[in-house]
């Protein structure tokens, strides 16, 4: 298994409010991490490098997480990190209000356990399709969900970036878990909405599938968001499977 984490700061923001990373733990265990931050000032950066690091430090001092403890662990983890930025925006006034979305990945033989709070996405990706793992936690997700918007729709809706989920607004948040079989795909893919809402998922999946290095492929996808005039910050961790089963 290979992995790595891309990020540029992007066109239009003086900050980086994405973090994330790839994690390990004493075993040798790897958390794969994606974090957007939002607030005003530099809030948002505040927020995304605060659960980042926490979870960093959480996991290193950890020894091998089962695949029956991955899901309590990540709940437990990201709830208990969640009430600990709350309770730093309460006690800092300028950073009132901040919060980072945050989607996770652990790898576990033939399946992959994700956790996500916010519009931060995950991706199996094969020859044949790209699959989204995680739902999004937004306004325009609930009406695609009610039959009210179209995907396509909801791509260019003017309330399309309105979270209704993230991590360190509210004191308790609860992200939601998916697992997933790996054995009929070869990468996975974290992403802040910097890539997925300025990069069609088309262009995504075809820069994956080419017979190129994990390197190449997550410099050439920076660059064509880059190109598309992104105004956001752009970062994902992209992980080839080989060698995982």
């Amino acid at each position: 298994m290979e992995a790595r984490f891309f990020t540029d700061v992007g066109h239009t923001r003086e900050n980086n409010e994405d973090a994330g990373g790839i994690l390990t733990n004493h075993t040798g265990q790897q958390l794969f991490i994606v974090c957007d931050g939002m607030g005003g000032h530099n809030s948002g950066e505040v927020a995304s490098h605060f659960v980042a690091t926490r979870l960093k430090q959480i996991f290193e001092q950890e020894n091998l997480i089962e695949f029956n403890q991955a899901e309590d662990w990540l709940k437990s983890r990201i709830s208990e990190i969640n009430r600990e930025l709350y309770d730093k925006s309460q006690l800092e006034k300028v950073n009132q209000g901040m919060g980072t979305t945050l989607v996770a990945a652990m790898l576990f033989d033939k399946k992959v356990i994700i956790a996500n709070v916010g519009d931060s996405r995950s991706y199996l990706i094969n020859e044949r399709e790209m699959r989204q793992l995680t739902i999004d936690h937004t306004f325009v997700q609930h009406l695609v969900m009610a039959g009210e918007l179209t995907k396509e729709e909801a791509a260019q809706h003017p309330q399309r970036n309105i979270i209704t989920k993230v991590i360190g607004t509210d004191r308790t948040v609860i992200p939601d878990i998916f697992t997933f079989p790996l054995s009929r795909y070869d990468y996975l893919l974290l992403s802040s909405d910097g890539l997925t809402d300025y990069v069609p998922e088309n262009q995504v999946h075809d820069i994956i599938m080419q017979e190129t290095s994990l390197t190449d492929k997550g410099e050439r996808m920076i660059k064509l968001a880059l190109e598309s005039e992104v105004r956001d910050n752009v970062s994902f961790v992209l992980c080839k499977l080989g060698g995982v089963f």
